[in-house]
């Protein structure tokens, strides 16, 4: 059975399944299956990846809640949030990182601190201007709030948990 993943690469929020198959492991985004085989070079942040049969090669950094791949210049940040081991769908409206009327908004950290205060649980109903949470960044309390009304569907972290920039924090629903 798949394991779902919403993984956010750069500005692009992505549904990503990965399972174990007869023929080795394979990954679908996008409504499209490739098979995989990735290797660690030694003990480096260096992996060779081959996809769909064509070799790779890339750097990943472990960062809080993702990873960032280098290749050659440029740096890729992902995100991922398990979606559970069940092959759950992912809710029906579509997921946004920014926050608008027609989709789910995954409220993502802007900066790098400590999560100091949760103002919000999973059910609880917000409008806009709501302080969600408090990050800690630089020894000052920034609060985060709500640019539009909904309905908080997960909270990701917890109090004195440290984030970085782009991880998410809660999904707020359309109401």
């Amino acid at each position: 059975m798949a394991e779902k993943y919403l993984m956010r690469l750069a500005d692009a929020l992505r549904e990503v399944e990965v399972e174990e198959g007869p023929k080795g492991l394979r990954v679908r985004v996008k409504k499209r299956w490739h098979t995989v085989s990735l290797q660690r070079i030694g003990h480096t942040s260096l992996f060779s990846l081959i996809l769909d049969n064509r070799p790779h090669e890339f750097f990943a950094e472990e960062r809080s809640g993702g990873f960032d791949i280098l290749i050659g210049p440029r740096r890729y940040p992902v995100l991922l949030e398990t979606r559970g081991r069940q092959a759950l769908p992912l809710p029906a409206r579509a997921l946004a990182a920014e926050p608008s009327e027609a989709a789910d908004w995954l409220v993502l950290s802007p900066m790098m601190g400590i999560v100091r205060e949760i103002y919000v649980s999973a059910g609880d109903i917000v409008r806009a201007g709501d302080i969600l949470v408090v990050v800690e960044a630089m020894k000052m309390n920034n609060d985060l709030k709500a640019r539009r009304p909904g309905r908080v569907q997960e909270v990701y972290v917890s109090a004195g948990e440290r984030v970085e920039p782009g991880r998410a924090l809660l999904l707020l629903a359309q109401e």
